[in-house]
């Protein structure tokens, strides 16, 4: 597994997960590294919810920004190229 993007947020803590008995039982029977594939889930959440969250800061300034007309981005580009062939 690749722990790199966590490697920064510093060293690996304990959580604590109650899940009612039968699973318990039930987990037992099955060949998984629970600590492995809970780390893998929380930090695909993390992920997600870190994504989301972004989403809606960018809808928020793309609100505020306002829309620029095409004429307008065309003439930047060729203000843009004008400026680099000099």
């Amino acid at each position: 597994m690749d722990y790199n993007w966590v490697s920064y947020l510093g060293r690996l803590v304990n959580v604590s997960v109650k899940v009612p008995e039968e699973v318990r039982r039930l987990m037992r029977r099955v060949d998984v590294n629970w600590s492995e594939y809970l780390r893998k889930v929380i930090e695909a959440k993390v992920r997600m919810e870190l994504a989301k969250e972004a989403v809606r800061k960018l809808d928020k300034i793309r609100g505020r920004a306002g829309k620029v007309p095409t004429e307008e981005v065309v003439r930047w580009i060729r203000e843009d190229r004008e400026r680099s062939l000099r």
